[in-house]
């Protein structure tokens, strides 16, 4: 059973968004899925390779007791499915935003934001250079929050900062899960990494900032950013361009 653990927790993440997206009141499902087709694997063209990079250089690793045994490109299938599961739902609690609030559009005070956290993430990637999780996750999604910022200036990204928001929780129970099987036994913030046990995917820690919440290391943030605002940039710039 132990061996099945990785997909359960992608199982438990998609679910109820996926079967949510057939109920009649959700609109546009063939559109939705349709945006998907182009956004999770232009997402997944980048992480897919970083991914596979960092795994061959001992960045991070996957327990072999928590996943079945079938690896691609150096990756299990369970963190193939991780880069399909986690944006698909944190996609459809986007657009399920969209139609509560259509009216909530970014203004200047959404793109002050993502110049502040754009500033925030390349001190923090300057500042540790040298550990190539922090510098690559920190300065990646700087980059992206600066082109939303001053060159996309997407009217999407009030509805990207409340779903991001409003995921969290989520977020932090599935990578804890996924860095710490028994996440919440652990303090909420802390610098001992050392004290997490049972990790179904392993951090280096010479490699990241060395916080965790709970368990998840708090590069997570920046790395879990960058990943659904790309999938939502690329969402929102095939939107035109498919049919109903």
């Amino acid at each position: 059973m132990e061996s099945w653990y990785y997909l359960l927790v992608n199982a438990s993440c998609i679910l109820v968004p996926f079967l949510a997206t057939f109920h009649p009141k959700f609109p546009e499902t063939k559109r939705f899925y349709k945006r998907l087709v182009f956004a999770i694997p232009g997402m997944m063209a980048l992480f897919i390779p970083w991914d596979a990079i960092f795994t061959a250089q001992g960045v991070w690793a996957f327990n072999p007791n928590y996943v079945v045994g079938e690896y691609l490109a150096g990756l299990p299938l369970e963190e193939w499915l991780f880069f399909v599961c986690i944006p698909f739902a944190c996609l459809f609690t986007y657009e399920c935003l969209r139609v509560f609030f259509p009216n909530l559009e970014a203004g200047t005070g959404t793109h002050r934001i993502s110049l502040i956290l754009g500033l925030l993430f390349t001190v923090v990637a300057v500042i540790f250079y040298d550990r190539a999780y922090t510098f690559w996750s920190h300065m990646l999604c700087a980059v992206m929050l600066y082109l939303q910022a001053f060159v996309i200036r997407g009217p999407y990204m009030a509805r990207y900062y409340l779903m991001y928001v409003m995921i969290f929780p989520a977020f932090i129970a599935s990578n804890g899960v996924l860095t710490g099987l028994k996440f919440w036994k652990y303090p909420l913030v802390h610098s001992n990494p050392q004290l997490v046990t049972d990790q179904i995917v392993w951090y280096n820690n010479a490699e990241n900032l060395g916080i965790r919440i709970f368990s998840v290391p708090m590069d997570d943030v920046s790395y879990g950013m960058l990943m659904l605002l790309l999938s939502i940039t690329i969402f929102e710039g095939v939107k035109k361009k498919i049919p109903h």
